[in-house]
Protein backbone atom coordinates (compact mmCIF):
# COMPACT_ATOMS: atom_id res chain seq x y z
CA UNK A 1 0.00 0.00 0.00
CA UNK A 2 1.39 3.45 -0.90
CA UNK A 3 -0.05 7.09 -0.69
CA UNK A 4 1.04 10.25 -2.45
CA UNK A 5 1.20 13.22 -0.38
CA UNK A 6 2.19 17.11 -1.01
CA UNK A 7 4.00 18.62 1.57
CA UNK A 8 0.90 20.65 2.76
CA UNK A 9 -0.87 17.18 2.84
CA UNK A 10 2.02 15.88 4.68
CA UNK A 11 2.32 19.02 6.96
CA UNK A 12 -1.54 18.93 7.80
CA UNK A 13 -1.38 14.56 8.28
CA UNK A 14 1.91 14.19 10.34
CA UNK A 15 3.04 17.54 11.12
CA UNK A 16 3.94 18.95 14.73
CA UNK A 17 1.71 22.97 15.58
CA UNK A 18 5.25 24.28 15.53
CA UNK A 19 5.49 22.46 11.90
CA UNK A 20 2.18 24.21 10.84
CA UNK A 21 2.81 27.35 11.68
CA UNK A 22 6.37 27.70 10.12
CA UNK A 23 4.65 25.95 6.72
CA UNK A 24 1.71 28.71 7.47
CA UNK A 25 3.74 31.37 7.25
CA UNK A 26 6.89 30.57 4.79
CA UNK A 27 5.05 28.19 2.67
CA UNK A 28 7.95 25.79 3.11
CA UNK A 29 9.72 24.14 5.68
CA UNK A 30 13.54 24.13 6.70
CA UNK A 31 15.42 21.03 5.87
CA UNK A 32 15.56 19.88 9.52
CA UNK A 33 11.71 21.02 9.88
CA UNK A 34 11.37 18.34 6.94
CA UNK A 35 13.39 15.48 8.43
CA UNK A 36 11.46 15.63 11.33
CA UNK A 37 8.01 15.77 9.42
CA UNK A 38 9.52 12.65 7.62
CA UNK A 39 10.08 10.93 10.76
CA UNK A 40 6.81 10.84 12.10
CA UNK A 41 5.36 9.91 8.50
CA UNK A 42 7.32 6.90 9.07
CA UNK A 43 5.66 5.70 12.60
CA UNK A 44 2.41 4.92 9.90
CA UNK A 45 4.67 4.04 7.29
CA UNK A 46 7.70 1.96 6.55
CA UNK A 47 9.02 4.37 3.68
CA UNK A 48 8.80 8.03 2.72
CA UNK A 49 10.33 9.41 -0.18
CA UNK A 50 10.12 12.01 -2.08
CA UNK A 51 9.19 11.70 -5.98
CA UNK A 52 9.86 14.65 -7.08
CA UNK A 53 9.72 18.89 -6.65
CA UNK A 54 11.82 20.80 -4.85
CA UNK A 55 11.03 22.54 -1.63
CA UNK A 56 7.12 23.32 -1.50
CA UNK A 57 6.48 21.81 -4.63
CA UNK A 58 7.69 18.14 -3.40
CA UNK A 59 5.30 14.95 -4.10
CA UNK A 60 6.27 12.55 -1.29
CA UNK A 61 5.12 9.11 -1.46
CA UNK A 62 4.63 6.94 2.18
CA UNK A 63 4.78 2.87 1.03
CA UNK A 64 4.37 -0.34 3.45
CA UNK A 65 1.48 0.82 5.83
CA UNK A 66 2.19 -0.58 9.14
CA UNK A 67 -0.34 -2.46 10.75
CA UNK A 68 0.24 -0.70 13.98
CA UNK A 69 1.46 2.56 14.72
CA UNK A 70 5.11 2.82 16.04
CA UNK A 71 5.29 5.03 19.12
CA UNK A 72 7.77 7.91 18.50
CA UNK A 73 11.20 7.35 20.26
CA UNK A 74 13.51 10.00 21.20
CA UNK A 75 16.82 8.40 19.80
CA UNK A 76 19.08 11.90 20.46
CA UNK A 77 21.05 9.78 22.98
CA UNK A 78 22.27 7.46 20.24
CA UNK A 79 22.66 10.38 17.88
CA UNK A 80 20.91 8.39 15.59
CA UNK A 81 22.89 5.74 15.09
CA UNK A 82 21.09 2.05 15.01
CA UNK A 83 17.87 3.27 13.64
CA UNK A 84 18.41 1.59 10.02
CA UNK A 85 19.15 -1.99 8.98
CA UNK A 86 22.56 -2.29 8.13
CA UNK A 87 23.17 1.29 8.38
CA UNK A 88 26.98 0.51 9.22
CA UNK A 89 27.14 -1.59 6.23
CA UNK A 90 25.53 0.54 3.68
CA UNK A 91 27.35 3.25 4.36
CA UNK A 92 30.62 1.67 3.85
CA UNK A 93 29.57 0.54 0.54
CA UNK A 94 28.22 3.93 -0.38
CA UNK A 95 31.55 5.77 0.41
CA UNK A 96 33.41 2.98 -1.13
CA UNK A 97 32.06 3.17 -3.90
CA UNK A 98 33.10 6.82 -4.27
CA UNK A 99 36.47 6.32 -3.14
CA UNK A 100 36.87 3.63 -6.05
CA UNK A 101 35.38 6.05 -8.58
CA UNK A 102 37.08 9.15 -7.61
CA UNK A 103 33.55 10.52 -6.98
CA UNK A 104 33.29 10.89 -11.04
CA UNK A 105 29.60 9.47 -10.34
CA UNK A 106 26.89 11.04 -12.51
CA UNK A 107 23.54 10.91 -10.68
CA UNK A 108 21.68 7.85 -10.79
CA UNK A 109 18.19 6.42 -9.90
CA UNK A 110 17.78 5.11 -6.36
CA UNK A 111 17.36 1.77 -8.34
CA UNK A 112 20.66 2.19 -10.15
CA UNK A 113 22.10 3.23 -7.06
CA UNK A 114 21.17 -0.47 -5.15
CA UNK A 115 21.99 -2.42 -8.70
CA UNK A 116 25.52 -0.27 -8.81
CA UNK A 117 26.18 -1.92 -5.01
CA UNK A 118 25.21 -5.36 -5.63
CA UNK A 119 22.75 -5.11 -3.06
CA UNK A 120 20.08 -6.41 -5.23
CA UNK A 121 20.21 -9.22 -7.62
CA UNK A 122 19.39 -8.34 -11.79
CA UNK A 123 16.86 -10.29 -11.47
CA UNK A 124 14.83 -8.48 -9.13
CA UNK A 125 15.03 -5.65 -11.29
CA UNK A 126 14.29 -6.62 -14.38
CA UNK A 127 11.19 -8.52 -12.87
CA UNK A 128 10.12 -5.08 -12.87
CA UNK A 129 10.37 -4.27 -16.40
CA UNK A 130 9.63 -7.45 -18.25
CA UNK A 131 7.34 -10.19 -18.29
CA UNK A 132 6.46 -11.49 -14.74
CA UNK A 133 4.51 -14.47 -15.61
CA UNK A 134 7.47 -16.92 -15.43
CA UNK A 135 8.27 -16.06 -11.92
CA UNK A 136 4.70 -16.85 -11.09
CA UNK A 137 5.74 -19.90 -12.86
CA UNK A 138 8.43 -20.70 -10.90
CA UNK A 139 6.20 -19.74 -7.44
CA UNK A 140 3.18 -22.33 -8.72
CA UNK A 141 6.21 -24.86 -9.49
CA UNK A 142 7.90 -24.83 -6.52
CA UNK A 143 6.38 -23.74 -3.74
CA UNK A 144 3.27 -25.84 -4.55
CA UNK A 145 5.52 -28.93 -4.25
CA UNK A 146 6.52 -27.77 -0.53
CA UNK A 147 3.49 -26.65 1.09
CA UNK A 148 0.28 -28.77 1.00
CA UNK A 149 -2.14 -26.67 1.35
CA UNK A 150 -1.28 -24.04 -1.07
CA UNK A 151 -3.96 -24.07 -4.31
CA UNK A 152 -1.74 -21.90 -7.07
CA UNK A 153 -4.06 -19.10 -8.61
CA UNK A 154 -3.26 -15.94 -11.68
CA UNK A 155 -4.17 -14.02 -9.11
CA UNK A 156 -0.95 -14.99 -7.57
CA UNK A 157 0.66 -12.16 -9.95
CA UNK A 158 -0.75 -9.94 -7.01
CA UNK A 159 1.63 -11.34 -4.32
CA UNK A 160 4.63 -10.89 -6.92
CA UNK A 161 3.38 -7.40 -7.63
CA UNK A 162 3.04 -6.24 -3.62
CA UNK A 163 6.95 -8.15 -2.86
CA UNK A 164 8.59 -6.16 -6.23
CA UNK A 165 6.93 -3.06 -4.73
CA UNK A 166 7.61 -3.03 -0.91
CA UNK A 167 10.99 -4.62 -0.95
CA UNK A 168 12.36 -2.68 -3.32
CA UNK A 169 10.97 0.73 -1.87
CA UNK A 170 12.09 -0.63 1.53
CA UNK A 171 15.47 -0.83 0.11
CA UNK A 172 15.81 2.07 -1.65
CA UNK A 173 14.54 4.01 1.05
CA UNK A 174 17.50 2.74 3.01
CA UNK A 175 20.13 3.75 0.76
CA UNK A 176 18.53 7.32 0.64
CA UNK A 177 18.74 7.42 4.24
CA UNK A 178 21.99 6.75 4.24
CA UNK A 179 23.01 9.75 1.34
CA UNK A 180 21.01 11.74 3.83
CA UNK A 181 22.97 11.10 7.24
CA UNK A 182 26.54 10.85 5.22
CA UNK A 183 25.84 14.23 4.07
CA UNK A 184 24.48 15.70 7.31
CA UNK A 185 27.92 14.25 8.72
CA UNK A 186 29.54 16.24 5.94
CA UNK A 187 31.35 13.30 4.63
CA UNK A 188 29.63 13.85 1.09
CA UNK A 189 27.56 16.86 -0.84
CA UNK A 190 24.32 15.46 -1.78
CA UNK A 191 21.31 16.77 -3.60
CA UNK A 192 18.67 15.49 -5.78
CA UNK A 193 17.48 16.15 -9.56
CA UNK A 194 14.60 15.10 -11.64
CA UNK A 195 15.90 13.32 -14.68
CA UNK A 196 14.04 11.61 -17.86
CA UNK A 197 15.15 9.24 -20.54
CA UNK A 198 14.20 10.95 -24.00
CA UNK A 199 12.78 9.28 -26.87
CA UNK A 200 16.61 9.24 -28.34
CA UNK A 201 17.86 6.99 -25.12
CA UNK A 202 19.86 9.52 -23.94
CA UNK A 203 19.25 11.08 -20.11
CA UNK A 204 19.15 14.59 -19.08
CA UNK A 205 17.94 16.20 -15.95
CA UNK A 206 14.72 18.21 -16.35
CA UNK A 207 13.63 21.82 -16.31
CA UNK A 208 11.08 23.06 -13.90
CA UNK A 209 8.46 23.45 -16.09
CA UNK A 210 8.95 19.71 -17.81
CA UNK A 211 8.52 18.51 -14.45
CA UNK A 212 5.56 20.44 -13.64
CA UNK A 213 3.74 19.43 -16.76
CA UNK A 214 5.05 15.38 -16.18
CA UNK A 215 3.10 16.23 -12.68
CA UNK A 216 -0.04 17.87 -14.58
CA UNK A 217 0.08 14.51 -16.74
CA UNK A 218 -0.23 12.01 -14.24
CA UNK A 219 -3.04 14.03 -11.92
CA UNK A 220 -4.71 14.17 -15.02
CA UNK A 221 -4.25 10.46 -16.23
CA UNK A 222 -5.21 9.04 -12.81
CA UNK A 223 -8.15 11.09 -12.24
CA UNK A 224 -9.67 9.85 -15.96
CA UNK A 225 -8.71 6.22 -15.19
CA UNK A 226 -10.12 6.36 -11.72
CA UNK A 227 -7.01 5.55 -9.71
CA UNK A 228 -4.91 6.76 -6.90
CA UNK A 229 -1.10 6.37 -7.19
CA UNK A 230 -1.08 3.28 -4.70
CA UNK A 231 -2.71 1.26 -7.59
CA UNK A 232 0.18 2.51 -9.70
CA UNK A 233 2.30 -0.85 -9.05
CA UNK A 234 -0.41 -3.14 -9.82
CA UNK A 235 0.60 -3.35 -13.54
CA UNK A 236 -1.89 -6.37 -13.94
CA UNK A 237 -4.96 -4.46 -13.54
CA UNK A 238 -6.12 -3.04 -16.53
CA UNK A 239 -6.83 0.33 -15.43
CA UNK A 240 -2.73 0.11 -14.50
CA UNK A 241 -2.27 -1.33 -17.92
CA UNK A 242 -4.46 1.63 -19.86
CA UNK A 243 -2.66 4.45 -17.52
CA UNK A 244 1.07 3.12 -18.17
CA UNK A 245 -0.11 3.12 -21.85
CA UNK A 246 -1.43 6.58 -22.17
CA UNK A 247 0.56 8.08 -19.92
CA UNK A 248 4.10 7.21 -21.76
CA UNK A 249 2.31 8.01 -25.26
CA UNK A 250 1.90 11.56 -23.61
CA UNK A 251 5.40 12.16 -22.17
CA UNK A 252 6.56 11.00 -25.59
CA UNK A 253 3.88 13.39 -27.55
CA UNK A 254 4.37 16.51 -24.74
CA UNK A 255 7.93 16.02 -23.89
CA UNK A 256 9.38 13.53 -26.23
CA UNK A 257 10.64 11.43 -22.73
CA UNK A 258 10.23 7.58 -22.20
CA UNK A 259 9.93 7.85 -19.01
CA UNK A 260 11.73 10.26 -15.94
CA UNK A 261 13.27 9.14 -12.57
CA UNK A 262 14.51 11.19 -9.21
CA UNK A 263 18.03 10.85 -9.77
CA UNK A 264 20.90 11.05 -6.57
CA UNK A 265 23.61 12.79 -6.76
CA UNK A 266 27.03 12.23 -4.61
CA UNK A 267 30.23 13.36 -4.02
CA UNK A 268 32.98 12.75 -1.47
CA UNK A 269 32.99 16.15 0.31
CA UNK A 270 36.38 17.74 -0.09
CA UNK A 271 38.16 14.55 -1.57
CA UNK A 272 41.07 16.69 -2.82
CA UNK A 273 41.85 18.42 0.29
CA UNK A 274 42.04 16.54 3.15
CA UNK A 275 38.59 14.66 3.06
CA UNK A 276 41.24 11.03 4.22
CA UNK A 277 42.61 12.44 6.85
CA UNK A 278 39.49 13.90 8.68
CA UNK A 279 37.79 10.09 8.04
CA UNK A 280 40.93 8.80 9.69
CA UNK A 281 40.52 11.39 12.66
CA UNK A 282 37.02 10.65 12.86
CA UNK A 283 37.75 6.28 12.54
CA UNK A 284 40.12 7.13 15.66
CA UNK A 285 37.63 8.86 17.95
CA UNK A 286 34.78 6.17 16.71
CA UNK A 287 32.98 8.68 15.40
CA UNK A 288 32.71 7.78 11.43
CA UNK A 289 30.17 5.04 11.80
CA UNK A 290 31.17 3.36 8.65
CA UNK A 291 34.76 1.61 7.03
CA UNK A 292 35.96 2.85 4.12
CA UNK A 293 38.85 2.07 0.80
CA UNK A 294 37.66 -1.85 1.35
CA UNK A 295 39.74 -4.12 -0.49
CA UNK A 296 37.35 -6.16 -3.34
CA UNK A 297 37.57 -9.11 -0.54
CA UNK A 298 36.04 -6.57 1.90
CA UNK A 299 33.32 -4.98 0.19
CA UNK A 300 32.12 -8.32 -1.13
CA UNK A 301 31.54 -9.89 2.37
CA UNK A 302 30.36 -5.97 3.36
CA UNK A 303 27.30 -6.48 0.80
CA UNK A 304 26.84 -10.16 1.86
CA UNK A 305 25.86 -9.39 5.54
CA UNK A 306 23.95 -6.18 4.53
CA UNK A 307 21.79 -8.58 2.15
CA UNK A 308 21.10 -11.07 5.45
CA UNK A 309 20.57 -8.39 7.72
CA UNK A 310 18.06 -6.76 4.98
CA UNK A 311 16.44 -10.38 4.58
CA UNK A 312 15.98 -11.10 8.33
CA UNK A 313 14.22 -7.34 8.55
CA UNK A 314 11.95 -8.11 5.28
CA UNK A 315 10.72 -11.54 6.10
CA UNK A 316 9.85 -9.77 9.94
CA UNK A 317 7.63 -6.99 8.15
CA UNK A 318 6.54 -9.63 5.92
CA UNK A 319 5.17 -11.77 9.27
CA UNK A 320 3.57 -8.88 10.98
CA UNK A 321 1.43 -7.46 7.65
CA UNK A 322 0.71 -11.32 7.80
CA UNK A 323 -1.23 -10.76 11.14
CA UNK A 324 -3.20 -7.99 9.00
CA UNK A 325 -6.13 -9.92 7.38
CA UNK A 326 -8.20 -6.52 7.36
CA UNK A 327 -5.86 -4.58 5.59
CA UNK A 328 -8.73 -2.61 2.82
CA UNK A 329 -5.73 -2.17 0.43
CA UNK A 330 -5.24 -6.05 0.18
CA UNK A 331 -6.48 -7.55 -2.83
CA UNK A 332 -8.58 -10.72 -2.51
CA UNK A 333 -5.85 -13.19 -3.33
CA UNK A 334 -3.63 -11.40 -0.71
CA UNK A 335 -6.38 -11.68 1.92
CA UNK A 336 -6.45 -15.02 1.03
CA UNK A 337 -2.76 -16.37 1.51
CA UNK A 338 -2.83 -13.90 4.96
CA UNK A 339 -5.76 -16.03 6.32
CA UNK A 340 -4.17 -19.50 5.11
CA UNK A 341 -0.54 -18.31 6.84
CA UNK A 342 0.96 -18.43 3.27
CA UNK A 343 1.77 -15.22 2.78
CA UNK A 344 5.43 -15.01 5.00
CA UNK A 345 6.23 -18.58 3.89
CA UNK A 346 5.45 -17.16 0.30
CA UNK A 347 7.41 -14.09 0.74
CA UNK A 348 10.77 -16.29 2.20
CA UNK A 349 10.49 -18.07 -1.22
CA UNK A 350 10.81 -14.89 -2.91
CA UNK A 351 13.74 -13.44 -1.17
CA UNK A 352 15.43 -16.56 -2.11
CA UNK A 353 14.10 -17.08 -5.44
CA UNK A 354 15.78 -13.22 -6.06
CA UNK A 355 18.70 -13.75 -4.32
CA UNK A 356 17.99 -11.28 -1.86
CA UNK A 357 19.70 -13.20 0.76
CA UNK A 358 24.10 -13.56 1.40
CA UNK A 359 25.12 -15.91 -0.88
CA UNK A 360 27.92 -17.03 2.19
CA UNK A 361 26.86 -19.73 4.19
CA UNK A 362 28.96 -22.51 5.90
CA UNK A 363 29.40 -25.54 3.67
CA UNK A 364 28.17 -28.02 6.73
CA UNK A 365 24.82 -26.56 6.54
CA UNK A 366 24.20 -26.69 3.20
CA UNK A 367 25.93 -29.71 2.48
CA UNK A 368 23.56 -31.77 5.35
CA UNK A 369 20.44 -30.74 3.85
CA UNK A 370 21.56 -32.00 0.11
CA UNK A 371 22.37 -35.48 2.37
CA UNK A 372 19.59 -35.79 3.90
CA UNK A 373 16.64 -33.67 1.84
CA UNK A 374 18.47 -33.18 -1.86
CA UNK A 375 17.04 -30.72 -4.23
CA UNK A 376 13.91 -29.76 -1.80
CA UNK A 377 13.49 -26.59 0.20
CA UNK A 378 11.97 -27.01 3.43
CA UNK A 379 10.04 -23.38 3.44
CA UNK A 380 9.10 -23.57 7.52
CA UNK A 381 12.90 -23.91 8.06
CA UNK A 382 14.76 -21.05 9.81
CA UNK A 383 17.44 -21.22 7.50
CA UNK A 384 17.27 -22.13 3.70
CA UNK A 385 20.79 -23.38 2.12
CA UNK A 386 20.70 -25.33 -0.81
CA UNK A 387 22.23 -22.76 -3.51
CA UNK A 388 22.55 -25.27 -6.59
CA UNK A 389 18.55 -25.75 -6.26
CA UNK A 390 18.11 -21.63 -6.06
CA UNK A 391 20.30 -20.76 -8.68
CA UNK A 392 17.96 -23.06 -10.98
CA UNK A 393 15.33 -21.06 -9.99
CA UNK A 394 16.73 -18.22 -11.39
CA UNK A 395 18.16 -19.09 -14.80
Amino acid sequence: MSKIYTLAQLVKKYGSEAQKRSFKKNGNLSGKEFQLLTKSAETEWESVLVLAGRGSKRVIECSGKRPTKLKRVDNRVNNGKGQLVGEFELKSLVVNYLIQHNSNVKPMSATKWIRELDIVDISLTGALYRDRSIHLDMLHEHFGKINRDYNKDKSDIDMLEEFLHVFLKHVKSNIVSVFKKLSKNQVIDYKTETWGCTTKNTHRKLSRLEISSIEEIRRTLLSFFGLEAKDLFKSNMKEVKAFNKRFGEELDQELNLRYYYVAHYCKIKNQNSGMFEHLERLQEQGQLGFTYSLTDEEAFNTTQVYKDLQNKHSLLLAKKREKNTTNSSDTNRIKHLKVMKQYAPIWKWFLFYFKCNSCLRPKTLYHEKMLTTPNVINIKDTVLEIPEVIQNFTH
